[in-house]
């Protein structure tokens, strides 16, 4: 059985823009703003992506971090994500990240319209699923599959894979509320 590549920064940028197709976005410009190494506790890197991102009617500038990492993605992060969108020209944020989030980073990503993504193994994810027995592995599964992490409308943390063909599951957590405008 074959092991799982190591998720080096090269291979997240892969990752992140086949999971942006995937889901339904045309990828235009994707190029590194910064790559760095994460000191302890959390053992790792950031990459930061600038991405142009396209479905019909919509066009978009992101700024995506992607992080491996060791301990979960915590509140300043999303903090200092949110105040880079400015001075990187991006239209909106989203955090690709091989951790969990923590409870603040989670409620800081819904308030501040950054989307927030999981990298799972796609094994897991498969045997979680109903797509087969569990197990026994297609040979189309990829390696890591994408979750969209979110709360339900109970306020619990939801986990959904990002599904083929459905941007929104990206574009209602980055677009503005109604309300927004009036803070």
């Amino acid at each position: 059985m074959a092991e799982r590549p190591e998720v080096t920064p090269e291979y997240f940028q892969i990752l992140v823009v086949r999971e942006l197709r995937k889901a339904g976005f045309q990828i235009g410009d994707a190029g590194v703003r910064r790559r760095s190494e994460l000191a302890e506790p959390e053992r790792g890197f950031v990459l930061e992506l600038l991405v142009d991102l396209r479905i019909p009617g919509v066009g978009q500038r992101a700024l995506i971090a992607c992080r491996r990492q060791d301990g979960p993605v915590r509140r300043e992060v999303i903090d200092a994500l949110r105040s880079a969108l400015v001075e990187a020209r991006a239209d909106s944020g989203m955090v690709f990240s091989t951790a969990d989030f923590t409870p603040d980073a989670l409620r800081a990503g819904l308030d501040a319209r950054i989307a927030l993504l999981r990298v799972v193994d796609g094994r897991s994810a498969f045997d979680t699923s109903s797509w087969g027995p569990t197990g026994h592995y297609p040979a189309w599964l990829p390696a890591y599959l994408t979750q969209v992490v979110d709360q339900d409308s109970a306020g619990q943390v939801r986990y959904r894979l990002l599904a083929a063909g459905r941007p929104e599951m990206i574009l209602d957590l980055v677009r503005p509320r109604p309300n927004d405008s009036q803070k």
